[in-house]
């Protein structure tokens, strides 16, 4: 902690780490128990009233709006000297996660192929509608823009390697993130089942929101656009983000691992990328953090 004009104490970015890996220790087994025995894996919706529900929400919001106060208020977190450190843990866990989102792109194609597979010809709808409808469209969009994303990644994994690689050559495909996470978004509001699978939906719109707005200041920092005040985003966002993302696939792992893939709720499987994520974000601000210390 660094104390700054007299009384007002701003926190160091490991602090935000910190706290947020302490809160998963409690919210995690919580989130476990409801996704294991409370949940209804044909609805989403909660089979019996519990009082981890109320615990378990609460718990989430007021860490959440912690780490982002924190971040805002953070001297050290609204720095961006450095914030494209090379690092190879950093570089590993970007790589990882460029193989997961291009694997979800292959899945999303997949899934339109079935969805087209699908259309049955009438007078009512034709192919383009059916696919608007059905959001073909979106998972069709979802895929191509993960494969953007995917590759973006690999560009940030060359440069955690590579004093040569400057990713600041490639500002447009930078925001290819952001339209991936919004296509993931879009294709949960078309599902008809999502607007009952309070929640599993409820925590993923959470966590895609959360990513759109790390990914839009990463872009913003990489491409130079006022970064300054992009900065704390990265800490306020990136770790709850990072926070969600664990509290979401981390149970839905444990029920394949155990046998009880069943018990996943329809649509909502254990997505990989999600899982990806989670790890690559900390560690990435965990190498952010130590590069600015060290100037």
């Amino acid at each position: 902690m660094k104390k700054i004009k007299g009384s007002l104490t701003k926190p160091e970015p490991f602090s935000i780490i910190a706290v947020a890996a302490i809160s998963l220790c409690v919210l995690l087994p919580l989130r476990v128990y409801q996704v294991t025995k409370l949940i209804d894996p044909e609805t989403g919706f909660y089979t019996e009233s519990s009082f981890t529900v109320p615990l378990f929400y609460a718990l989430c919001a007021a860490v959440v709006a912690g780490i982002v106060a924190v971040s805002f208020l953070s001297q050290k977190a609204g720095r961006t000297r450095n914030v494209i450190a090379r690092s190879t843990p950093t570089g590993i866990a970007a790589g990882i996660t460029a193989l997961s989102v291009m694997f979800d792109s292959v899945y999303s194609i997949y899934s339109f192929i079935e969805l087209n597979s699908d259309y049955v010809e009438s007078v009512d709808f034709t192919r383009m509608q059916y696919l608007s409808k059905s959001g073909a469209t979106a998972v069709l969009l979802q895929a191509a823009f993960g494969v953007l994303t995917a590759f973006f990644l690999w560009i940030y994994t060359v440069s955690c390697f590579s004093k040569t690689a400057k990713l600041n050559r490639f500002a447009i495909l930078s925001v290819a993130p952001v339209a991936w996470t919004i296509c993931r978004i879009i294709v949960r509001f078309v599902r008809k089942i999502s607007f009952v699978n309070v929640s599993d939906l409820l925590l993923e719109l959470f966590l895609l929101v959360f990513l759109i707005t790390f990914f839009m200041a990463f872009a913003q920092i990489v491409t130079n656009v006022m970064p300054e005040e992009a900065a704390w985003r990265l800490y306020g966002c990136g770790v709850p983000a990072a926070l969600i993302a664990f509290l979401v696939s981390v149970p839905r792992l444990f029920l394949i691992i155990i046998g009880h893939s069943d018990s996943l709720v329809a649509d909502y499987g254990f997505n990989i990328c999600d899982l990806t994520m989670a790890v690559f974000i900390p560690v990435f601000l965990y190498n952010t953090a130590c590069a600015k210390i060290k100037k």
